[in-house]
């Protein structure tokens, strides 16, 4: 390597850059291998755990929707029924106080 191209790594990316003193110009080398990369099955074990985790929380809002949509419809027949109660009673309009 000559005495005016200088190496180093970039701090961000971590790619070897050459810089050429007499010309100005830099260039970006490959990447620096990254160490202590993760093992496959570690990541095919963690991707497992969270689309479980992910599978059950999915669930519980749906059990939660199906128990809202329950009590709705339990609302709504006790007001119908009522409603059939007492058909003569008519519904007081804020207007119709006056």
């Amino acid at each position: 390597m000559p005495k005016d191209v200088h190496q180093f790594s970039c701090p961000c990316c971590g790619k070897q850059i050459e810089i050429d003193v007499r010309t100005g110009q830099a260039r970006a080398q490959k990447p620096a291998e990254a160490k202590g990369g993760k093992d496959l099955e570690d990541l095919l074990r963690a991707q497992k755990r969270d689309s479980d985790r992910l599978g059950k929380a999915f669930d519980t809002a749906k059990e939660g929707q199906h128990r809202q949509r329950d009590q709705l419809d339990d609302k709504l027949k006790k007001a119908k029924d009522d409603a059939r109660k007492d058909p003569d009673e008519k519904l007081r309009r804020p207007w119709d106080l006056e």
